[in-house]
């Protein structure tokens, strides 16, 4: 714990209350010189005692955002997802329904005192799900999203927020029982890097479990290949010119997809529930037009069958691991102990 520091909120310092969650100081580690010897000040700060590396703090945001690894791509993706999480900031439209698909089968009464990672948290929908379940959360993007996420998730006090890289992530190794990173890191250049780098933050024992897009074969696969195409232009669009484009590509797939899948689904029809964008029948309007807009704004956008899911996964060093579909891929895997 940091000396001097009261926990009561009578004398800490500003920065420390503003974190709420004063426990983050004891898991961060100084980019610059490596030690876990952050003090909070009175000006909202944080500093290291160590080598004066210095980082601000806005609300309960801690801001590591000065130590973001960006190339082009890496620029792109962060406006991307900073812009989309702010203009698609409400978690409801998509509610539980999304992080029953995304945590399936996950034994969330193990979570219970444990201190859990959201890898790439967007606006919070999935922080604010599992944070009920363990003791600690803390939710880190590398966007102006994590303020989104401090507002959505505000009236939780186990929830930290940071804003960082998941590829420079200022955090000591051996921090956690429990890391997620839902939809993320097929956007990130260096996926198995990152996999590697969110694997030394976990406990001996902890597991990791993260979600792909898939590859798909036949004519499902030749349209994602049309998708393809067609991003290497909205790709380059701005934000304010691409969204009303996919709020009408989201009206045409709602009319002439969506409605006709609910109704085959009322009917019963056998198979409906694989055919694709058929997830979106258990939505709202609002979900397929936000993913139509990540689908056509991030710039990198992989995809993996269940065996290279699986690969990434076992070459990090993971064991006991395990893919499931589900629109997508789930995998998840223990670290050894």
């Amino acid at each position: 714990m940091v000396p001097g520091i009261e926990r009561n909120g009578l004398g800490m310092t500003r920065a420390a209350a503003a974190m709420s969650s004063a426990w983050l100081v004891d898991l961060l580690q100084c980019p610059r010189c490596g030690h876990q010897d952050f003090t909070p000040a009175s000006d909202d700060s944080l500093t290291c005692s160590t080598c004066s590396y210095r980082t601000a703090v806005r609300g309960r945001v801690a801001d590591f955002s000065g130590e973001v690894l960006d190339d082009e791509v890496g620029v792109r993706t962060r406006a991307s997802f900073g812009y989309e999480w702010t203009e698609f900031s409400d978690w409801r439209p998509s509610g539980d329904e999304n992080c029953r698909d995304y945590f399936t089968g996950l034994d969330l009464p193990s979570l219970a005192g444990k201190t859990v990672l959201d890898a790439g948290c967007g606006m919070g929908r999935h922080a604010r799900f599992i944070a009920p379940h363990a003791a600690r959360l803390l939710a880190v993007d590398f966007s102006a999203a994590i303020d989104q996420a401090a507002r959505n998730l505000d009236e939780l006090p186990n929830v930290a927020f940071l804003r960082a890289d998941l590829q420079n992530l200022p955090l000591a190794d051996a921090s956690f029982d429990f890391i997620y990173s839902l939809g993320v890191l097929h956007h990130i250049d260096d996926t198995a890097g990152t996999i590697r780098r969110l694997i030394e933050k976990l406990r001996p024992g902890g597991r990791l479990r993260i979600y792909l897009y898939w590859k798909r074969s036949g004519w499902v696969g030749l349209l994602l290949g049309l998708v393809t195409r067609v991003r290497k232009a909205t790709t380059r669009l701005p934000f304010g010119v691409l969204k009303p484009l996919c709020w009408i590509l989201s009206v045409v797939l709602s009319v002439g997809v969506i409605w006709p899948y609910r109704l085959l689904a009322a009917m019963h029809v056998p198979g409906v529930e694989s055919l694709p964008l058929f997830v979106y029948a258990k939505y709202p309007f609002r979900v397929l037009y936000n993913d139509q807009f990540d689908r056509f704004s991030a710039p990198l956008e992989k995809r993996y069958t269940a065996e290279e899911t699986r690969q990434l996964l076992e070459r990090a060093g993971l064991v006991d691991v395990s893919v499931i579909a589900r629109y997508g891929w789930i995998g998840q895997g223990r670290k050894p102990a």
